[in-house]
């Protein structure tokens, strides 16, 4: 047998394995100890170890391990139960509890093993504490009727609150064991590490008073420790505080101390008193440990909201206002509010509507309407906003409601975005087709109404020709489809290139041009060559997949305020062709 396929076996098998013994172990102690006048045992952990494996397992094992521990608990019964002809039914009650609970839980509440929440804690009550053991005690109930002919009622009675609170009280801490990787790691860090141990000694000494004598019924004690760990470490601080309290009580009741031996009970009756302890404290803590971790969980949430909104207002360029119901300003954000001219604090308090250039009031008005009526989408609205100096500014608003504790909108919040030079290219723009349709980028009209705004505006900068080597021969070889790949990588790879502010257009054919603005001669030919070397260094695809290498030709001059566009042309075209002339794939520079 290969390595790979020993360890994979181990993998599978390992967890199961270690499960049996478990299991045998469990079952039997629980019937050589627990098991009284020939009826069902009094305290049966090894249902609480089963369904917990079950639980913290992948469902695709559960087979395996089902299957592994019921020769263990036949095994068990056979040698401390009823034995003979009702051991099978016996083990098969004790599976399908396990099953049962694990399988309903999965369903109820995937994430119940973490007792992060109230709901996963009522789900594990409801489940283990009644369903579970109430169905598997018709099984136990008919074996132990007919192996010792004690009446049903008493013998579905006495499994029922055996498994019910066994599961109760020993589930819950193995979860949590199981799941020690994932518990709270951060509370144990080396700083919290003393005050851990203060806390468990403390639980220890409260148990040791308890259960180890026999005179003082002392039962509320461990409880104040309990709870402070709880508190102070959370869920693992609950599971270590059961299972001192646990295994203190266990040993300290079989050797006949504790406060049960003040009762004037039979040992049967003692160790139910016991469990239902037992089962008390664990109603009592994991609620307690659910709700603290579902309040840590709800405060770090809020931090991370905390932090995420201090760096969206202090980075953001948006303005991001909030408005009380009367229609009064809240807060506005510091940056936001100074581009408009304003300090935040001069806004705060005023009415919002004050801002608002006032053709556009009735339209804000009837957003913020909207917004209120329904708290649960988000309303656009554009508008102009009155700056200090008495000018306007084109805005976009996006606005919600906010809402007070009971769900009621008590206002707005927007995030107010300067879109001033949207609108203008939009109005400037609207009207002209101004779009090469097989690249997306600006065409010869666009690039000419571009170079006279930047003439007419006093800028300056380059102009950059760009014209792709032998391109005719590209599509006579591979096909114009090719081409047309060649020309969109080009248009992508100029785009990338280039600066944002730069324009880029595609003038006719294989030739494109660039406006470089604010650029000396100089930035503008790095700029160039990095374009030329990235085309040289890129592969493009025919439609075939066959590699097309592809070179380009530049042509650079610079522009000045007294430049005609017409000029710059014919001085860049000049310079293009002497790049193509002295042997392609380079830049040349106007003279």
């Amino acid at each position: 047998m290969s390595a790979r396929v020993r360890a994979l076996l181990l993998q599978y098998f390992g967890q199961s394995l270690l499960l049996c013994p478990i299991y045998f172990a469990s079952a039997l102690l629980a019937l050589q100890l627990t098991r009284f006048n020939g009826g069902v045992a009094i305290v049966w952990p090894a249902g609480a170890v089963l369904f917990s494996a079950l639980a913290a397992m992948p469902h695709r094992r559960w087979a395996m391990a089902l299957l592994l521990c019921f020769p263990a608990g036949a095994l068990a019964i056979a040698l401390r139960g009823f034995g003979g002809a009702y051991t099978l039914p016996l083990t098969l009650a004790g599976l399908f509890e396990a099953w049962l609970a694990a399988s309903l839980l999965r369903h109820l509440s995937p994430r119940f093993t973490r007792f992060e929440s109230i709901r996963d804690v009522v789900s594990f009550l409801l489940v283990a504490g009644v369903i579970a053991p109430a169905a598997s005690a018709f099984i136990g109930a008919w074996a132990a009727h007919g192996a010792t002919g004690i009446p049903f009622f008493n013998a579905w009675r006495d499994w029922f609150g055996a498994h019910a609170l066994s599961l109760v009280t020993f589930a819950p801490p193995i979860f949590l064991v199981l799941r020690r990787r994932r518990l709270d790691a951060a509370k144990f860090r080396r700083e919290r590490l003393g005050e851990a141990l203060v806390l468990m000694g403390a639980v220890s000494l409260a148990t040791l008073a308890t259960f180890g004598q026999n005179r003082i019924p002392l039962v509320v004690v461990p409880l104040v420790p309990m709870v402070a760990a709880t508190f102070r470490l959370g869920r693992i601080g609950a599971v270590a505080s059961l299972l001192v309290l646990i295994c203190g009580g266990l040993i300290g009741t079989m050797t006949g101390h504790g406060p049960t031996m003040l009762l004037h009970l039979d040992m049967p009756t003692k160790l139910l008193v016991l469990q239902i302890y037992f089962a008390c404290v664990v109603l009592i803590l994991l609620p307690v440990a659910a709700e603290l971790e579902s309040r840590r969980r709800l405060m770090q949430n809020l931090r991370d909201a905390e932090a995420l909104h201090r760096l969206i207002v202090e980075r953001t360029g948006d303005v991001i206002m909030r408005v009380n119901l009367d229609g009064t300003l809240r807060s506005v954000s510091e940056e936001g509010a100074r581009l408009w001219g304003y300090q935040a604090e001069e806004l705060v308090g005023r009415s919002a509507y004050d801002l608002v250039h006032p053709e556009d009031e009735q339209a804000v008005f009837d957003a913020r309407f909207q917004a209120l009526c329904e708290p649960e989408g988000t309303v656009a609205v554009e508008c102009r906003v009155m700056r200090k100096d008495g000018g306007s500014t084109w805005v976009e608003s996006h606005m919600c409601a906010t809402l007070d504790p009971r769900g009621v909108p008590n206002g707005t919040v927007s995030i107010i975005r300067d879109n001033s030079a949207r609108r203008r290219l939009i109005e400037n723009l609207a009207h002209e087709a101004n779009t090469d349709p097989l690249t997306g980028l600006g065409n010869r009209r666009a690039f000419d109404r571009a170079m006279a705004r930047d003439r007419k505006a006093g800028g300056s900068g380059c102009l950059a020709l760009f014209d792709l080597d032998h391109f005719k021969r590209i599509n006579d070889v591979y096909g114009h489809a090719t081409g047309d790949r060649i020309l969109t990588m080009f248009a992508t790879l100029l785009c990338g290139t280039v600066r944002a502010g730069d324009v880029v257009a595609r003038l006719g054919g294989e030739e494109f041009g660039v406006l470089l603005r604010d650029v000396s001669l100089e930035q503008a030919g790095l700029i160039c060559e990095r374009v030329r070397t990235r085309l040289a260094e890129s592969e493009g695809r025919s439609i075939l997949g066959e590699v097309v290498r592809v070179t380009v030709s530049v042509g650079l001059t610079p522009l000045n305020a007294d430049m005609p566009p017409e000029e710059a042309f014919r001085q860049a075209d000049a310079a293009l062709y002497r790049a193509k002339g002295a042997g392609r794939n380079q830049m040349a520079i106007a003279a």
